[in-house]
Parts: structure tokens; C-alpha cells; sequence
């Protein structure tokens, strides 16, 4: 199991083997960890996509943004950081570093 700090708080990466059904990967906000499932692993690129998905869903319950959100409208706002903010961020960060 390894840990990645968000907001100052050690979120634990569990490895499962399947979740039985169509999920890659979940947040758990009753146990605050991070789940993914096993065939993720199989690529850099899904792997990478996958947490930084799941770590937005935390960030989000950690800041308390989510509460009483419907699942949807998370999922919503989940998927527009991470598809349009977070690859912003990523290039930015590229071209400052060098």
C-alpha cells in the first residue's frame, strides 16, 4: 500500500483486485483511501489518469465542496478539472521547470 498527501492528510492507494463491476477505481470517502483496481496498473497513462481522477474526488471531499452534491454533478466537475484544468496546469508546469 503506498500514500500520497493531499491537504496536508495521508490518503492511502489500495490495490484491488476487481470491484465487479465497470469501475477502474473509486475514492472512499467513509475510509479516506484511494482504490484502484489491479488492470489499471497495466499502463503508465491509465494509471496516471486514474489517480489524478480519484485524487480530485478527494480534494473535493477533504475541502468539503461536494457536500450534498449529487454524484453526477461531482462526477461533472470531477471530469472538466481533470480534462481541461489539469492539463493547463501540467504545461505550465513543463515550461516553468525548463
Amino acid at each position: 500500500m503506498d500514500v500520497i498527501n493531499i491537504a496536508g492528510q495521508d490518503i492511502p492507494i489500495n490495490i484491488v483486485e476487481e470491484f465487479g463491476d465497470e469501475r477502474l477505481a473509486e475514492y472512499d470517502s467513509t475510509h479516506r483511501c484511494i482504490n484502484i483496481g489491479r488492470e489499471v496498473l497495466k499502463t503508465k497513462e491509465l494509471f496516471r489518469s486514474t489517480l489524478v481522477h480519484e485524487i480530485i474526488h478527494c480534494a473535493l471531499d477533504l475541502s468539503g465542496a461536494n457536500y450534498n452534491m449529487p454524484v453526477k454533478t461531482e462526477e461533472q466537475i470531477v471530469m472538466a478539472v481533470e480534462a481541461l484544468a489539469v492539463p493547463a496546469v501540467v504545461k505550465i508546469w513543463d515550461v516553468l521547470s525548463n
